[in-house]
This record gives C-alpha cells, structure tokens and sequence, in this order.
C-alpha cells in the first residue's frame, strides 16, 4: 500500500472561499477535495501491512513529547514558483511543531527502511495541482490571496494514511491517529 504521515485539515470559510475561486478556473484545473485537505509531514510510499505497526510505534513516540498547539495559515503560493506553478499551495505559520515532528519523522523512520527527503520540509496545504498551462485567472487569484489569513487551525493530532490513485482523484483512509502529549 502507499502511506503517508499528515495532519488532516477541516476548511475555515476562507479556505472554502478559496477554493470556490480555484474550482471556478475551469474543469482542466481541480483543486483538492475539501474532504482531502491535509498537511503531508512525511510520504512513506510503498509500505507493507507489516510495517505498519512500527511507524505507528515511532510516532507516537514522536507525538507524544509535542503538546497540543495552534498554527496559522497563512497567504497563497506556489511551487517551483508563482510564474509557472505546478503545485499552488497555502502556507503555515507558526509551524515550529509541524517542523520537528516532521524532522524527527525523517530520522526516525530511517531504520524501518524509508529514505530521508532529498529536500528541506516546507510546511504547506496543498490545494490545486496544475498539469496544463494555467489561465491569466490563477495568477490574479495567486496576486489577490498572497497575503491572505485563511484563518488558525489546532494541532491535535497526526495521522498515518493510505492513499489509493483513482480515477477520481486521490482516496486517502485513515489507518490510524496519535494525539500530541499522550503517551
């Protein structure tokens, strides 16, 4: 199965403003589902059903010594960059928690046999995947929302996921959820 580790995320009303103006681009360009919405701390990919109980070791382990906290989300961007976004994206500040739970992830989830991210995490919910060339619309909208309060989100909990590709888009399920501060 494909796993990954996140945050799941409910959408303030800003986010559902937000994504109504990117569902509004045209049915080329789809933004992720408003039930889909989560901060990715670390994508696992192919794991076996027997390596599921270790990362659910490690981390709670790892969440376990974080306590509960708020972050923010704050202003709208894209990746590699506003110019030709492949990934538009909603940022978090305040993250300092999602940094370490994420950096501990990547150390500790070596030994189990997942490889450490070739890049720096940036904490970030990602909202609409461009594949085509985008309309003028999307760079007004990434202009307009750059500095925008999409409002404050608490950190809970963390969970593990399954990410099934369909046709439809992504399914993700969750295979299990640590609270922060609970041993």
């Amino acid at each position: 199965m494909r796993t990954f580790i996140g945050v799941k995320l409910s959408p303030t009303p800003a986010l559902r403003r937000l994504h109504d103006r990117l569902a509004g681009l045209g049915d080329r360009f789809t933004p992720v589902s408003l039930s889909n919405l989560h901060v990715t701390l670390k994508f696992l990919g192919e794991t076996t059903p027997a390596q599921v109980p270790e990362i659910g070791t490690v981390l709670a382990r790892i969440v376990a010594g974080e306590s509960p906290t708020h972050f923010q989300l704050l202003g709208l961007g894209a990746f590699p960059n506003e110019r030709r976004p492949t990934v538009v994206w909603v940022g978090l500040d305040q993250a300092d928690a999602l940094q370490r739970i994420a950096a501990r992830l990547e150390a500790d989830l070596v030994p189990l046999g997942f490889a450490p991210e070739g890049r720096a995490f940036q904490p970030h919910l990602t909202l609409l995947r461009v594949k085509l060339r985008p309309p003028d619309e999307l760079f007004s909208i990434l202009a307009d929302e750059a500095h925008t309060d999409f409002g404050m989100f608490e950190l809970a909990r963390v969970s593990l996921f399954e990410s099934e590709l369909t046709r439809s888009g992504s399914r993700y399920t969750v295979l299990a959820t640590y609270a922060l501060g609970q041993p």
